[in-house]
């Protein structure tokens, strides 16, 4: 199973002056061939006259036709092989450098397609980057010599044989011979030790907000499970995501919880905070050194609790048996929210869509199913009532729910219950699949609704809970153990600025 482990970069100044000239010449050359591209896309269009006017609302405008650009990785690399830039890279990290420019023109033409289907805008043609800006370099595993420092031994290829090595090994990248004899240094990149030597498949230095970072690509060999037998498949738990209250959910088991995201909110307060203080006075387009580093806090905070709050629901999960998890979400909901400055300020930023995608790179690894549903009505239906829940659009005339939200988190039924109102939520989304996945909500009555457990994932919980998954965990060997621990990202074939 694939992986992405990205890990911040220790190097000494020496080893970070030789990365800041790659990158810098990475991204001369992705210039290159943007600049090729373009000049043959805007050739093509002069042969073919497609310079034309067209009105836009009450305007007349003019400008160019959208055509599919002819362009393809072959021709950028057979036109910049004698490129400076090209040549001061190693030949395989240039030409996968010049792969990622391939694949945006790959998606580009895409969009054409779709833009004369008139399901997108107008799309744009790939553009320069940043003038002496950093991109990403990428090494295949071709690209890269194994050495174990321990035993001296040194292995070129995942098909030698030979003992993996961890701790003490380190990696060699390629050099190219404009570059190596300008080396003042060995370069190196030492192989952590949860990982072995035959699992790496690929290795970027990524420059980010004036760090470097080592994104370690692995293939591990683990395949998901599957089935778990240790999970019950007959029931779940539902979320219902939102600002202070983060995610409220509620089990067919008669559990329910909060986790806290008030926290997560003023994390995210004091980051607006202090970029308008040093943006004070400056162009909108101004960054500096200091807004790297506050943004660079932002995003590590950010990533921390994505992965606790995903890590803990997981954990609850297997804690409970429970083969089934379902979070409502309306996709866009957040782009087009018009819910006031300041209840979006405190709702749009919190990275929930970032969580949904680190639960499906986790729930896929211990066999549970997770569900997305549109959440539609979730929250003015009354649960305890049975309420009929109409998807989104689809509302029928004259539908009124027989329950009423009385106060910020109180929901008041038909009969006079008073029940907390985002697990109202959180039970309507698992009623929306419950016959979808074939669950039974008996179990989930007004004594559940009522007082749920609220959960400070910065404060209350211990880093022992990562590992305590109780009978639901598979057996797993060691090194696995020790990568759960860690972030995990999808793979990214965009360079970064």
């Amino acid at each position: 199973m694939y992986r992405t482990i990205p890990i911040r970069a220790k190097f000494s100044p020496e080893e970070e002056l030789f990365w800041i000239d790659q990158c810098q010449h990475a991204n001369s050359l992705i210039n290159c061939a943007v600049y090729h591209t373009r000049q043959s896309y805007f050739s093509k269009l002069e042969s073919i006259e497609a310079y034309t006017t067209y009105w836009r609302g009450d305007d007349l405008r003019c400008g160019w036709k959208a055509y599919r650009s002819e362009t393809t990785y072959p021709e950028l690399d057979k036109v910049l092989k004698n490129n400076p830039h090209y040549k001061s890279l190693a030949a395989q990290s240039a030409q996968q450098t010049l792969k990622t420019v391939g694949e945006s023109i790959n998606g580009y033409n895409k969009l054409v397609g779709l833009y004369y289907e008139a399901k997108v805008g107008k799309p744009l043609l790939i553009r320069y980057r940043k003038k002496r800006g950093l991109a990403a370099v990428t090494f295949p595993r071709q690209a890269l010599i194994y050495s174990d420092s321990a035993s001296g031994s040194v292995r070129r290829s995942h098909s030698d044989e030979g003992t993996s090595g961890r701790a003490s090994g380190y990696f060699k990248p390629s050099i190219s011979r404009e570059t190596k004899p300008e080396l003042i240094t060995e370069i190196t990149l030492p192989l952590p030790e949860f990982i072995d030597s035959d699992w790496v498949k690929e290795v970027t230095i990524r420059p980010s907000f004036g760090q470097f970072w080592i994104d370690w690509v692995i293939d591990d060999g683990k395949e998901p499970p599957g089935v778990n037998p240790n999970l019950d498949y007959s029931h779940a738990w539902g979320f219902d995501h939102g600002g202070g209250n983060w995610l409220t959910g509620v089990s067919t088991k008669g559990k329910s919880l909060i986790i806290d995201g008030k926290k997560l909110r003023s994390m995210n307060q004091g980051y607006y905070r202090l970029v308008a203080k040093h943006k004070q006075g400056k162009s909108e387009f101004y960054w500096d050194a200091n807004l790297d580093r506050i943004q660079r806090k932002r995003n590590n905070q950010m990533r921390d609790a994505i992965n606790k709050a995903a890590r803990f629901i997981v954990n609850q999960c297997l804690n409970d048996g429970v083969g089934n998890l379902v979070i409502g979400w309306n996709e866009g909901q957040k782009v087009a929210s018009t819910m006031g400055k300041r209840a979006n300020q405190n709702f749009v930023p919190i990275p929930t869509g970032r969580l949904i995608e680190r639960l499906k790179q986790l729930t896929i690894e211990y066999g549970i199913i997770l569900t997305i549903t549109e959440e539609a009505n979730t929250s003015k239906a009354s649960f305890l009532d049975g309420d009929s829940l109409p998807k989104h659009g689809e509302k029928p005339v004259g539908w009124v729910p027989s329950g009423k939200r009385v106060k910020r988190g109180l929901y008041r039924t038909k009969q006079g219950l008073l029940i907390h109102a985002d697990c109202n939520g959180a039970a309507n989304i698992l009623r929306k699949v419950a016959i979808q996945l074939g669950i039974n909500l008996v179990k989930v009555g007004s004594g559940s609704l009522t007082l749920p457990q609220r959960i400070d994932l910065f404060s209350r919980l211990s880093r022992s809970y990562r590992k305590n998954c109780g009978a639901g965990r598979l057996a797993r060997p060691r090194s696995h153990i020790l990568l759960e621990s860690l972030v995990f990202q999808p793979r990214e074939m965009s360079t970064t600025q």
